[in-house]
C-alpha cells in the first residue's frame, strides 16, 4: 500500500524535474536573444554562430537513448543531478570562453545535460503515479517546457539589457547549481511502495550490447522509421532552425523593433506549441487519422510562418497572433511519436521514440549553421559596429528553408503508413465484430 504522502512527494519530485526541463529550454534558446551581441563580441559571422549554437543539439541528440537507459536502470536522482552539473559546467564554459572550441564545448555539455529533462519527468510520473495519470503529467511537462522557452525570450532579453550576455549566462549557470542541490534534497530513486517495486521489477531494460543492437537494427531496418524521421526532422526546423536562433534577429531587422520586443513576440510561438499539444489529441480523434492530422499540421504551419517571414509590412501586433497559431499548428508533429510507437513492439517502444527524437534533433544540428551559411553567402559585406549587417533580403533568402521544409514534410506523409487506431485497438474492434 502506498504511504499517505507518497502522491504528494511524487508530485514534488516530478515538479523539480519539470522545472529543470523548463530551465534547459532557457539555456537552449539563449543564443537567439543574444545573437547580435555574440557576433559583435566574438567577431564571428552568422555561419559560425549557427555552428556554435548547434552543438547543443549534438549533445542532446547523442544522449537520447543512453539517458533513457540510465534513468530506467539507476533511477532519476543521480542522472538529473549529473544533468544539472553538466549544464552548470557548460554555461561556465560558454560565458567565459573566448575561443570557438570552448563555446562549442559549452553548448555541447548543456545539450548532454538537457537530454535528461523530459525523460526524467516521464520516468518519475510513471513510477509514482498510476498509468491513467501519465498523460496528464506529460501535458503539464510540455506546458512547463513551453514556459521555459517563453522565459528565454522577453525576460532573458531584459536581463541582457540590464547586464550583458556573459553575466546573464553566469546567472543561468548559478541557477543550474541551485537546481542540482534542490534535486539532491527532493528526489528519491525508489518507488513509493513495495507493490510499485514489484510492478516495475520486470520493466528494466536489458543492457547487453547484443540486445540493444538488435533492437536498434530492427527499428532502423523498417522503412517507416525513416519516413517518420524525415517528417519529424522537417517539421522541427521552424522550431530549431528559426525560433531557437534566427527568429529574433529576423524580427529586429524586418519590423525595426528592439531585441526585447522581438523576443516577446517570438515567445508566443512557444506558447502556441505548449497549448497546441493537447489540442492535437482532440483533432486526431476528430480526423481519425494520423496522416491527415500530420498533413494539416504541416500546411497550417507553412501558411502562417510564410506570412510572418515574407510580409514584413504587417502591423507588428499581428505577428503575435500569427506566431501563436503557427506554434499551435506545428505541435501536431508530436503525433508522430505516438504513431511511431504503434509501429513497433511494446518492448522497444522507448527505443523507437528515442531514435525518432534523435532524427528530429538533427534538424538543429544541420539547419542552424546552414541558415547562417546562406546568410553569409548572400551578405553584401556591410558591417555595423564590427558586426555583420544582414539585410531583409538576406533573411528572406536564408529563411526560405523554413517554408520549403514544411512543404517537404507534407509530402513525406504520403509515404507514411496509417496507424490510427493503434493496432491493439484494431484487434479489439475486429474481435468485437467477429
Amino acid at each position: 500500500m502506498k504511504q499517505p504522502n507518497s502522491s504528494l512527494r511524487g508530485f514534488f519530485m516530478w515538479f523539480c524535474a519539470a522545472i529543470f526541463y523548463g530551465f534547459q529550454f532557457i539555456l537552449r534558446v539563449s543564443p537567439s536573444v543574444m545573437a547580435q551581441d555574440l557576433m559583435s563580441s566574438l567577431a564571428i559571422d552568422a555561419c559560425t554562430l549557427g555552428t556554435i549554437a548547434s552543438f547543443f543539439y549534438w549533445g542532446y541528440t547523442i544522449m537520447q537513448i543512453p539517458a533513457g537507459l540510465l534513468l530506467d536502470v539507476i533511477g532519476p536522482k543521480k542522472p538529473l543531478i549529473l544533468a544539472c552539473t553538466l549544464c552548470f559546467l557548460g554555461a561556465l564554459l560558454f560565458a567565459g570562453g573566448q575561443h570557438i572550441s570552448l563555446l562549442s564545448l559549452g553548448r555541447f555539455l548543456i545539450g548532454v545535460g538537457s537530454a535528461f529533462g523530459f525523460l526524467t519527468c516521464i520516468r518519475i510520473a510513471s513510477t509514482w503515479f498510476s498509468a491513467d495519470k501519465l498523460a496528464i503529467f506529460v501535458g503539464f511537462t510540455l506546458a512547463i517546457g513551453t514556459a521555459g522557452g517563453t522565459s528565454g525570450g522577453l525576460p532573458l532579453a531584459l536581463l541582457i539589457q540590464a547586464t550583458d550576455w556573459q553575466t546573464t549566462i553566469y546567472i543561468l549557470a548559478g541557477i543550474s547549481l541551485v537546481l542540482a542541490i534542490i534535486i539532491w534534497l527532493m528526489i528519491a530513486d525508489k518507488a513509493p511502495s513495495v507493490e510499485s517495486l514489484k510492478e516495475n521489477a520486470g520493466t528494466k531494460p536489458t543492457l547487453s550490447l547484443g540486445h540493444i543492437t538488435n533492437s536498434i537494427l530492427e527499428i532502423v531496418r523498417n522503412p517507416q522509421t525513416w519516413f517518420f524521421g524525415a517528417y519529424g526532422f522537417l517539421m522541427y526546423i521552424p522550431l530549431s532552425g528559426f525560433a531557437d536562433l534566427w527568429g529574433v534577429p529576423y524580427l529586429m531587422q524586418a519590423f525595426n523593433v528592439d531585441r526585447a520586443v522581438a523576443a516577446g513576440a517570438l515567445s508566443t510561438f512557444y506558447v502556441g506549441v505548449g497549448i497546441g499539444g493537447p489540442l492535437w489529441s482532440w483533432i486526431l480523434t476528430f480526423l481519425k487519422s494520423y496522416r491527415r492530422a500530420m498533413i494539416v499540421s504541416a500546411i497550417v504551419t507553412f501558411l502562417f510562418l510564410t506570412i510572418v517571414i515574407y510580409t514584413p509590412h504587417l502591423p507588428f501586433s499581428a505577428v503575435y497572433s500569427l506566431f501563436f497559431i503557427a506554434g499551435a499548428a506545428s505541435s501536431g508533429q508530436f503525433l508522430a511519436f505516438a504513431s511511431v510507437t504503434d509501429l513497433n513492439s511494446r518492448d522497444r517502444a522507448a527505443t523507437a521514440s528515442g531514435v525518432h527524437n534523435m532524427l528530429c534533433m538533427f534538424s538543429g544540428i544541420l539547419m542552424q549553421p546552414v541558415i547562417g551559411a546562406v546568410l553569409d553567402l548572400v551578405w553584401s559585406g556591410e558591417r555595423i559596429a564590427g558586426s555583420p549587417y544582414y539585410s531583409l533580403t538576406d533573411y528572406h533568402l536564408a529563411l526560405a528553408i523554413v517554408p520549403l521544409s514544411l512543404i517537404l514534410a507534407g509530402l513525406c506523409v504520403l509515404f507514411i503508413r496509417e496507424t490510427y487506431p493503434a493496432p491493439s485497438v484494431k484487434n479489439e474492434l475486429l474481435t468485437q465484430e467477429g
